[in-house]
């Protein structure tokens, strides 16, 4: 791939969604089909490295390392550093995936000397007994959607992120556990149900074919009850402000469905369960991000075995 070949005249329109023209692009569209890429994760990169071409006019056989280390600091003059990391981890990704698609054109990968900013990791956010009860508590008021939501909590419970929720079919549900087909970050698997939530679920299901709808395996698990579009898939959107609406009727402010997941990795580890067994059912790709929830449990395990050790009650 020439220079020339590889070359465009940028535009200087913002940042957006929409394709640039740019002759460079079509290595991105070629590397995020080579990636298992969810819908907001292409949306993501493609941001980025929209980001980063509309800084350079440079072919990417010509981008060098220092160039990184120039948009790194371009970068931290106006961004968080969780928006410099995520930014030059897609360009890391990239590079990565053209060094290998591509040897003969790029003699190195630019951005294997530049590290990401050290950012400690945030602590858990998952919920107290107090309010997952009130949460509970909260979901069984009388509503017209009071059967649809409970079935949601209960899922939503279990560890499942929104976006995974709403890709769920009714024969992504066998009775037991839920198949995950399509994860972030292709963590695909399944998760298995506890008892309530299985029963929650199928109340659910019963209710809708008590309604007259065949429930065939490829409608989708959870329905919107909008009157604009009642009846279509209840998208991320939607479950999003069904969990805060409950969490406002519990007294939870900022409840998100992301705050249930830290809930249930949370649980699971204080309850004794193996880390790596407990990550298999989160289907967390990172370690690091997953040490956040074996922290508070390695807290609370300590403080169990100081009292046991004194011989002594906890408080």
């Amino acid at each position: 791939m020439s220079p020339q070949a590889d070359s465009i005249a940028l535009t200087t329109q913002p940042i957006s969604d929409s394709r640039p023209i740019d002759l460079r692009w079509p290595r991105v569209e070629e590397f995020l089909k080579a990636r298992s890429l969810s819908p907001n994760s292409q949306k993501a990169y493609r941001r980025e490295l929209q980001r980063f071409l509309l800084w350079t006019n440079n072919p990417w056989s010509e981008i060098t390392t220092r160039q990184i280390v120039q948009y790194k600091n371009h970068l931290e003059a106006s961004l968080t550093d969780n928006s410099v990391n995520r930014a030059l981890s897609a360009l890391k990704s990239f590079f990565g995936w053209l060094w290998k698609a591509y040897p003969d054109s790029i003699s190195h990968n630019p951005t294997q000397a530049v590290a990401l900013k050290k950012i400690p990791l945030p602590p858990a956010m998952d919920l107290s007994e107090l309010e997952v009860e009130a949460l509970w508590q909260a979901v069984q008021m009388p509503s017209s959607t009071f059967q649809r939501d409970t079935g949601l909590l209960a899922v939503l419970a279990h560890g499942l992120r929104a976006g995974e929720v709403a890709a769920l079919n009714v024969g992504d549900y066998d009775g037991v556990r839920l198949t995950i087909r399509k994860g972030k970050d292709d963590s695909s698997g399944t998760v298995p149900l506890s008892k309530a939530a299985r029963c929650q679920l199928d109340a659910y299901l019963e209710w809708r074919r008590q309604k007259g709808e065949r429930c065939h395996k490829s409608k989708p698990l959870f329905l919107s009850h909008s009157p604009i579009k009642p009846g279509v898939r209840l998208g991320y959107q939607g479950i999003y402000y069904t969990i805060k609406e409950l969490g406002e009727k519990a007294g939870i402010r900022n409840l998100t469905p992301h705050r249930l997941r830290h809930t249930y990795a949370t649980k699971l580890l204080l309850k004794g369960m193996d880390s790596l067994h407990a990550r298999t059912l989160t289907r967390h790709k990172s370690e690091a991000n997953f040490k956040r929830y074996a922290k508070r449990a390695l807290a609370a395990a300590a403080e169990r075995a100081f009292y046991q050790a004194l011989g002594e009650e906890p408080p």
